[in-house]
């Protein structure tokens, strides 16, 4: 073969390799992601809602996973939190109950104490809680009417205290047809969003700024130009051979130790 012919094979053959090999670092999600500095939404978690004790056998089981179901999806919608729903089955709370951080009756429902909250929500490792307790439930089944008061805390995880608490009242009627399930589910509505209004969820009062991380982007573009460099200073070895005559280099030089 023609010697320069051979130089730009092996010369077009090294350009492509390094292209294949720089392209996952350049383009990969994480560094498109970094290069942008947008700041990650805040972690919430979102623990049970549940009757307190004194009104326990009034209301009914499927009130508070409602509520807690309601509740999760209504911030998950602002699109301004990532939100975790608490689990008693997830991989940190059954750690922590194993070795002894919490006990079996610190993650059952309500959770009424913040100190107990904040314990379970740094378990998680999220930077806030929201805990809701179901404080009064009474149904007029001959008026198709629910009303329904609920007490709920917005909880700062890293200072360990509430940041704000409302005690929401609401109420709903159906229509002659309704079921207590339809009531309740309206009920639980308007509660629901009545009682994120209140906290206002998102605002500075609430959420502050400063608490919320941004992703740094130095580190990540640093370790990028050592392999940048290289596969420029292989292409230019390579093409420095090319133009010698054909003598370039046969195989990229070890990377740097």
């Amino acid at each position: 073969m023609n010697p320069f012919r051979r130089a730009s094979v092996r010369m077009w053959t090294a350009r492509a390799v390094v292209c294949a090999m720089l392209s996952p670092i350049l383009f990969s999600p994480a560094v498109a992601v970094a290069g942008q500095g947008k700041p990650l939404p805040p972690t919430v978690l979102v623990l049970p809602f549940a009757p307190s004790q004194q009104i326990e056998a009034a209301v009914p089981a499927g009130i508070g996973t409602s509520l807690t179901r309601a509740v999760t999806a209504s911030l998950r919608g602002t699109g301004r939190f990532d939100v975790v729903q608490f689990s008693a089955n997830s991989a940190p709370i059954q750690r922590a109950v194993e070795e002894g951080r919490l006990r079996v009756p610190d993650i059952t429902p309500p959770f009424e104490d913040v100190d107990l909250s904040v314990r379970v929500a740094r378990e998680i490792g999220t930077q806030y809680a929201l805990a809701g307790v179901i404080e009064d439930y009474s149904y007029d089944a001959g008026a198709h009417k629910a009303s329904l008061s609920v007490s709920v805390q917005w909880i700062d995880v890293k200072s360990g205290r509430a940041l704000k608490t409302v005690a929401i009242s609401g109420e709903a009627t159906g229509t002659a047809t309704s079921t207590q399930d339809e009531v309740n589910a309206k009920a639980v509505s308007d509660v629901v969003n009545r009682a994120l209004q209140e906290l206002a969820i998102g605002e500075v009062s609430v959420v502050q700024p400063s608490a919320v991380p941004v992703k740094k982007t130095e580190v990540k573009r640093k370790s990028n130009v050592g392999w940048i460099v290289l596969g420029l200073g292989l292409i230019a070895a390579l093409a420095s051979g090319a133009r010698g005559g054909g003598a370039g280099l046969d195989t990229p030089p070890p990377p740097p130790q």
